[in-house]
């Protein structure tokens, strides 16, 4: 989200209605809303367990917008086990003991048959040399207890209920530093959607497992497959060398054939807690009615210790990396260089950085590498990958013909270390703060993404006002403070780059060479 000058009309809106039902009903104690004017009047709430809530009302349309975020994402996944987050997010549309199954107690007894077959058949493959024999009955083991499971589900009746309630956007999304689920609503159907999304993460059951780990290996496949993703893989897995943020999120391969259905509901027991989840609501709702179903629904959900996340540091890069990729596909570059991360205040001019070089068609890297010296076909920036830990700073581009890739990285690194003596004039910073502030209006339109965005920012970054207050300290930063950055972290020492080339010609037989 973002923020701009038109805030005030917007929350002019929303603080008339929110005045008028607070006037009929005393929020429970406990409840706080927020009265300064600068940001929405959000009600938080938290139960015992831990479960946080985060309320906003708007009352232009009749509907509600629902996200639940939980501090999870890859950089969590288990040794040997990346992508389980992610495969995990799948499951979660999978049904409970009373959705998604005509008979759960019956169900059970198959669900256990699959998972003996399936520990049974990966047991085998795993093994140096596999018995192929052996391990062709295990797989139809597996599949006649899959088929046996079959006759007891009702495929895609979670789906379906939210079809039929009149649901929009209904989604998740694994991150490597979280995962979220949302879904709007016809406003009535407030209740309904608490009983179900509580439910859902009370009482999951990870049927056809096996199915869909089939399906997140295919896109892994389909992955490996796209030139621009296995570029920005293979730069993250060369950059990073120890933090967990090196590994894909949807998963290594080999890590992916070996996850079973005790895996992910081991994972589940460890990260899918109230005490890890902040759940937001934003519509056309009353806060002490939120509250009081969040209370009926959720608050016997049981709270756990969470595990500890001080994941091994990544040391600091002394050298610079350099690889090519072969790929048959147009030539592109990427680059990365190491972040202090968002608890860090060097975050802030290095936004701005990346703004500097990259923040549209006013930017240094299109006005003189895509316009001007027409080097390049594109040219961007971003300064972070990641939210919860130190992570890149990435810029990618991508050569225009006859240039090469080699003639554009160079490019790029003038326009680096102009900024580095040249900084940008307070007007350029002025105009990049008001662009956010904008696009932060925009968000606040739609009631889908403002509840993504309070659940996430309240959950990962500790503070749902976390996006109104990167505005204010972007005022702060100081055209030499975006050079002063631009210097420390933008260096060769801290550079990693990638180039994707067309494979190389095999080189042609030597005259009299045998054929």
């Amino acid at each position: 989200m973002r923020f701009s000058f038109l805030l005030p009309c917007l929350l002019m809106f929303t603080q008339a209605s929110y005045a008028k039902d607070a006037a009929g009903s005393a929020l429970p104690p406990g409840a706080v809303v927020e009265t300064d004017p600068k940001y929405p009047p959000v009600v938080s709430y938290t139960l015992k367990n831990g479960l946080k809530l985060l309320i906003l009302e708007k009352h232009f349309t009749p509907t509600i917008s629902y996200s639940i975020a939980f501090k999870v994402g890859n950089v969590d996944s288990p040794q040997g086990k990346t992508g389980l987050p992610h495969l995990f997010e799948h499951m979660a549309f999978k049904g409970t003991q009373t959705v998604n199954t005509k008979d759960y107690k019956k169900e059970k007894v198959a669900l256990d048959k699959i998972e003996t077959a399936a520990k049974a058949m990966i047991a085998e493959e795993r093994k140096p040399n596999p018995d192929k024999t052996l391990l062709e009955t295990l797989k139809k083991n597996l599949a006649a207890a899959e088929k046996e499971a079959d006759a007891f589900i009702i495929k895609d009746e979670f789906t379906q209920i939210y079809k039929n309630l009149g649901e929009n956007g209904l989604n998740a999304a694994t991150g490597y530093d979280y995962t979220f689920y949302l879904v709007s609503l016809p406003a009535n159907q407030l209740e309904t959607l608490m009983a179900m999304e509580a439910d859902r993460f009370k009482n999951p059951v990870l049927r056809e497992f096996y199915r869909e780990r089939s399906v997140v290996m295919e896109e892994r496949r389909m992955y490996e497959a796209k030139p621009e993703s296995a570029l920005s893989e293979e730069l993250t897995t060369t950059a990073l060398e120890a933090h967990p943020y090196r590994y894909p999120i949807v998963g290594w391969m080999d890590d992916i054939k070996t996850f079973t259905r005790t895996d992910a509901e081991k994972f589940y027991k460890r990260f899918y807690v109230p005490n890890n989840a902040t759940l937001a609501i934003v519509g056309d709702v009353k806060p002490t009615e939120v509250i009081k179903l969040a209370e009926k629904y959720f608050s016997d959900w049981k709270p756990a210790e969470l595990p500890d996340t001080n994941y091994t540091k990544e040391p600091q890069q002394n050298s610079e990396k350099r690889f090519d990729l072969f790929f048959k596909a147009n030539p592109s570059l990427r680059m990365a260089f190491h972040n202090p991360g968002y608890a860090n205040p060097d975050m802030y001019p290095l936004m701005m950085v990346s703004e500097v070089l990259s923040g549209g068609k006013t930017a240094r890297f299109y006005r003189n590498l895509v316009e001007g010296k027409q080097l390049a076909l594109y040219a961007a920036s971003g300064a972070s990958t990641s939210s919860r830990y130190p992570s890149l700073f990435i810029v990618v581009g991508a050569p225009k013909a006859p240039n090469t890739l080699e003639a554009l990285e160079n490019g790029i690194w003038e326009e680096i270390e102009k900024l580095k003596t040249e900084p940008p004039t307070a007007w350029e910073l002025e105009r990049i703060v008001n662009a956010h502030e904008a696009e932060m209006v925009k968000g606040l339109e739609s009631s889908l993404d403002t509840s993504q965005n309070l659940a996430i920012s309240q959950q990962i970054m500790g503070d749902w006002k976390f996006d109104w207050k990167t505005i204010e300290e972007l005022r702060k930063v100081k055209p030499e403070d975006v050079s002063a950055a631009a210097a420390k972290y933008l260096i060769r020492s801290n550079y990693t780059v990638g180039f994707l080339r067309q494979p190389l010609a095999a080189p042609a037989p030597a005259k009299g060479d045998s054929k």
